[in-house]
């Protein structure tokens, strides 16, 4: 049971991470702050928290704590600093490219948001996979 929790947060989480970035790609191809409704990011992020969650209820405590041990632990916390740096590269790598006249303020406001939820969400899917 507690692997079937932690294949469901890897697929959601992953699957939230790449719409985040293709979002991203999205403004950065058309030049437009929102090429699809601005909400489809967030609305999946709440999917996806929505179903991890019914899926750890139905599992039982004693699986959800499984899901959650040391390991889960050490791939949230290598993620989340990993994911801080990587967001202050984009915050430096975004300033430029806007200064430059590569890419709009607006458009690099909203690239910068959609990177740094990407930026988490993937890197723990990808620690989650390869410490499994």
């Amino acid at each position: 049971m507690s692997e079937r929790i932690s294949t469901v947060r890897s697929a959601l989480l992953g699957l939230t991470g790449l719409a985040c970035v293709l979002y991203a790609l999205g403004v950065l191809v058309t030049g437009q702050v929102d090429p699809v409704p601005w909400y489809v990011p967030g609305a999946l992020g709440l999917f996806s928290a929505l179903a991890i969650t019914v899926t750890a209820l139905l599992s039982g405590r004693r699986a959800t704590e499984a899901a959650t041990d040391e390991l889960y632990r050490l791939v949230r916390d290598r993620a989340e600093r990993q994911a801080y740096w990587l967001s202050m590269a984009l915050f430096v790598g975004v300033a430029v490219a806007a200064r430059a006249g590569l890419v709009g303020w607006e458009q690099g406001f909203v690239v910068l948001g959609c990177l740094m939820g990407a930026s988490f969400l993937l890197l723990f899917v990808w620690h989650d996979l390869r410490m499994r």
